[in-house]
């Protein structure tokens, strides 16, 4: 083994126990972008998210780079190499002299020459960057550059795992501290649509005396699209309710979808169904949108029918919070009426 294949062979060792050394976002970032910096010898590294809202590229961790050059100004997506959120690996051998760059002058004061920017990516979607600066004229070799490629990828995996992990969290210390149903029900489906990273997402109870779905959270959909019109159990996704997990990749070209013209004024293209149980009992759905082709992985599906269950969960607490406070109110009036009745003469 030369000295570049240890190297590179340290350097992967090094962000694979970084990225199981912790379930904290922050903290595995800023070990990737300090064990980046050392083992390849460069000046800096840092890591950007991509904000879709404000098409920006979010700081979300850096090892190396002043805060000075941190806080020059927002970075536009569209003007800071933005072949990268295309897929592409780009390298910029001189930042001072390239068009590509949106701050050459900061570049200059902060001491950078050479930069390599590769996609930060979740199964195939680029979500950031990962960007390596050199403080003089460095060429990457198409092996370092996809070596790099890879580790941004497992980057990726590692936002996608937090992410997964903190939403989890947060939905459990909800279901624990509060028996308000709606409010459990509406942070569940916010932190599926965030953490997947997907469109939209919605909890739907099944009405036993007219087998229709009625909405019981969501979040990313229209109002116009929640009225579109009834939900028949048996013709939209029925599959769901015989408890089987339904994946489609394109709403306009399924006979199970019910409103198909409806999903695509919306921007929606692929759905995942799961079934949303009580006691072993399907009371209802739940679903997740995209706004693009996509194929949900094992991982996904797994995800999203532990949220299912975890909606379940709350569902049947609030029930037996509802049961407990009748009885409790019943048993109240009968000891008042008992009360009274000692009271007649």
């Amino acid at each position: 083994m030369d000295t570049n294949e240890k190297q590179y062979f340290n350097l992967f060792v090094d962000v694979c126990q970084a990225i199981n050394s912790s379930l904290n976002l922050q903290e595995v970032l800023e070990l990737i972008t300090e064990n980046f910096t050392k083992a390849l010898d460069v000046k800096a590294c840092a890591v950007f998210l991509f904000d879709k809202e404000s098409d920006r590229l979010e700081i979300s961790t850096s090892y190396g780079l002043s805060e000075s050059y941190l806080q020059k100004g927002p970075v536009v997506a569209e003007k800071s190499i933005s072949e990268t959120l295309n897929g592409k690996a780009v390298f910029i051998n001189d930042a001072t002299k390239d068009d590509r760059i949106q701050y050459p002058d900061a570049a200059k004061k902060e001491g950078i020459v050479s930069i390599l920017s590769v996609p930060v990516s979740v199964k195939k979607k680029v979500i950031g960057e990962l960007r390596i600066y050199t403080s003089h004229p460095r060429k990457f070799s198409d092996n370092e550059i996809r070596f790099i490629s890879r580790l941004g990828e497992m980057g990726g995996t590692t936002i996608e795992n937090a992410r997964y992990w903190k939403s989890f969290r947060n939905v459990c210390k909800t279901i624990n501290s509060s028996l308000r149903l709606q409010q459990v029900l509406d942070i569940l489906t916010e932190q599926i649509t965030k953490a997947a990273n997907v469109k939209a997402c919605a909890i739907y109870l099944l009405n036993r005396i007219n087998n229709r779905l009625e909405i019981s959270a969501s979040y990313g959909l229209s109002e116009a699209h929640l009225k579109k019109g009834p939900l028949d159990a048996k013709k939209s996704i029925g599959e769901t309710f015989s408890g089987k997990i339904v994946s489609i990749d394109d709403v306009t070209k399924d006979p199970r979808v019910q409103y198909p013209n409806d999903a695509k004024k919306e921007g929606i293209v692929s759905v995942l169904s799961v079934p949303v149980s009580v006691k072993e009992k399907i009371i209802g759905v739940l679903r997740v949108y995209t706004s693009h082709l996509h194929k949900f992985s094992d991982n996904e599906t797994d995800f999203i029918s532990g949220f299912a269950e975890m909606g379940g969960i709350a569902i049947e607490n609030a029930r037996m919070y509802d049961k407990l406070k009748l009885d409790h109110e019943g048993l109240i009036n009968d000891v008042h009426k008992w009360f009274e009745f000692g009271r007649m003469p």
